[in-house]
């Protein structure tokens, strides 16, 4: 049975015993750190980045206000540091799921496959998190657009290198593994952005098909009885 998995960015201590504890203040400060990360994220996505305050903030993290701002100079800092680090921790989770998937006899196309249902599939397992760093990060200015930038440079080039382990594939222009993830990237919004986030696994196929056609792959599963099915 698969063992449920821990949100993104949720904090893994989160209550502090009231009165003296005894615990270090290094882990008391990356309580209160973690619990406001976590907070920005689910705020933003119930209000939407610009009309969030840090009152929201620190009222959804059990945290003051002074000690939001002995962490962050302003929300803007605050919401960058989540988006982030829960970048980090998503790729972080995608490269383990990558790694269980080449680790087995798949094809070519099938391990692409793998990747692809794993992606989708950890982004409607973290609905704040997506929606947050999906939808509401353009608003949040250029610094933290750079952090969603990452995310489909990170996924251009796990494409890139999935291509380069392919004999005899053709050379492709290296503007189109961006081409693909970005793509992906507005499937996927236009899906958060319709309140549909439970569909985003049923975007398995499409983003499967929208890659190996701009990457000029061949899926032995659409083209049965032409050429070898083994190639891939």
């Amino acid at each position: 049975m698969r063992q449920p998995i821990r949100p993104l960015l949720q904090p893994s201590l989160t209550d502090l015993p009231r009165g003296p504890h005894g615990l270090a203040r290094e882990r008391v400060t990356g309580s209160q750190r973690q619990r406001l990360l976590y907070a920005m994220t689910v705020v933003v996505a119930e209000k939407g980045y610009s009309v969030v305050t840090v009152t929201d903030v620190t009222a959804r993290a059990g945290v003051s206000r002074k000690t939001f701002y002995e962490l962050f100079a302003d929300k803007e800092e605050c919401f960058i540091a989540a988006a982030e680090t829960g970048r980090e921790l998503m790729v972080k989770r995608l490269e383990a799921s990558f790694a269980r998937s080449s680790a087995q006899s798949l094809s070519r196309v099938e391990t692409l496959r793998a990747s692809i249902r794993a992606f989708l599939g950890l982004i409607a397992e973290e609905p704040e998190f997506a929606r947050a760093f999906f939808l509401e990060t353009a608003a949040a200015g250029g610094r933290a657009q750079e952090h969603q930038d990452a995310c489909r440079s990170w996924f251009a080039e796990s494409m890139r290198a999935w291509h380069a382990k392919i004999p005899g594939q053709r050379r492709v222009p290296p503007e189109t593994y961006m081409a693909a993830a970005d793509a992906t990237h507005e499937a996927v919004c236009r899906c958060l952005r319709q309140g549909r986030i439970g569909e985003v696994p049923a975007l398995e196929d499409a983003v499967l098909h929208i890659c190996l056609a701009l990457l000029g792959v061949a899926n032995p599963a659409e083209d049965a009885g032409e050429g070898e099915p083994g190639e891939v």
